[in-house]
């Protein structure tokens, strides 16, 4: 009987709109508007009754949607958009604790071996996700910086440190002789990251950690890289003050890397955005820019862009939650914002 009423509805849909595919569209959107309703209110419930034990399965629901094509009606919606903002700060609350879960497991206990623990982070569940990951970035900054990178600063880094595993290589035995500053503001999660570190022993070689706040007086002049994570600054005008606090700290010509994500995935992460369709060459490829609806990080702002130079877009194969990598390259200081710093040191 209900297949019947099913299968009667979509014909309706599909009179009224005279197109199988856009009845299907719109059918198929609608389920998933619901759906991502259903797991905030489901969310909201857990979070007042504090019960925690069930909302790992809530996100991996939401990840699962994430990866779907459906996107426009999904996200214009005017429920969703009510409650997207709320959604992020869930996902975030939801990876940090999973992380912290997770690298507990990876870490086990004093009598675990280095194989042992290289064995359970292997199992993560996206492992191999972030070893593509990395792999692309990779080859985009070494195809702009022309010059090996020796030095990467991680803002951001977590619990679980697979990013800084992953770029220096030797967890998968193709080590890159780069070496890592992890920057957390969450000491907990530091305090996992580096007991799982201590316990990879030689795995973990050229890995650093500091306990400091993402726009903080960090030192990063001498650093080839700087990583900001996606989960750190929510809107456009927090990761705004983030780069330029960042970049203020930076060199010229270092790079500046952020990930974010497009289309369903914006759900989860901010999305990037851009203003025009202009084109950015990565190695061989060239990676158009995107545009998307919910506007949260716009990495072309002139606000950007007079610290950064726009070097390189990744677009992370189709099954990657964080679908959108930003390489900007740090701009010389101009003159005049040269001689305040100096005006202001001597005060």
């Amino acid at each position: 009987m209900f297949e019947f009423l099913n299968y009667c509805s979509r014909r309706i849909v599909n009179i009224w709109y005279k197109s199988d595919e856009t009845s299907d569209e719109i059918f198929e959107a609608n389920i998933l508007i619901k759906k991502i309703l259903f797991l905030h209110g489901q969310m909201v419930s857990l979070r007042q009754s504090g019960s925690t034990s069930e909302i790992g399965d809530l996100f991996s629901e939401l990840r699962l949607i994430c990866i779907r094509s459906v996107d426009d009606r999904i996200l214009e919606n005017p429920r969703i958009l009510e409650v997207i903002s709320d959604l992020r700060g869930f996902c975030s609350d939801i990876e940090t604790n999973l992380e912290k879960e997770w690298g507990l497991k990876a870490a086990g206990d004093e009598s675990s071996t280095q194989e042992e623990v290289c064995a359970r982070i292997r199992a993560y569940p996206y492992f191999e996700t972030y070893v593509r990951l990395i792999r692309a970035e990779l080859s985009a900054m070494q195809s702009v910086k022309m010059e090996p990178i020796k030095k990467i600063a991680f803002i951001g880094s977590g619990a679980m440190p697979l990013t800084s595993l992953c770029l220096i290589g030797r967890l998968t035995d193709t080590p890159t002789n780069i070496s890592i500053l992890n920057v957390d503001r969450d000491a907990e999660g530091l305090e996992i990251s580096k007991t799982i570190c201590e316990r990879l022993g030689s795995k973990a070689q050229g890995m650093e950690f500091c306990l400091a706040e993402a726009g903080s007086s960090l030192e990063l002049y001498d650093y080839d890289a700087v990583y900001l994570a996606a989960l750190v600054g929510t809107t456009q005008e927090q990761k705004e003050d983030l780069l330029e606090q960042v970049t203020s700290k930076m060199r010229p010509g270092a790079l500046l890397v952020t990930r974010g994500g497009r289309k369903l995935r914006s759900l989860i992460y901010t999305v990037r955005t851009f203003q025009n369709n202009s084109k950015y060459k990565y190695g061989r490829r060239l990676c158009k820019k995107l545009t998307h609806s919910v506007k949260v990080f716009d990495p072309t702002t002139e606000r950007v862009s007079k610290i950064l130079d726009m070097a390189a877009v990744i677009n992370p194969q189709k099954h990657n939650i964080v679908n959108s990598v930003f390489v900007g390259q740090v701009k010389p200081k101009s003159p005049s914002s040269g001689s305040t710093e100096v005006e202001e040191a001597k005060e």
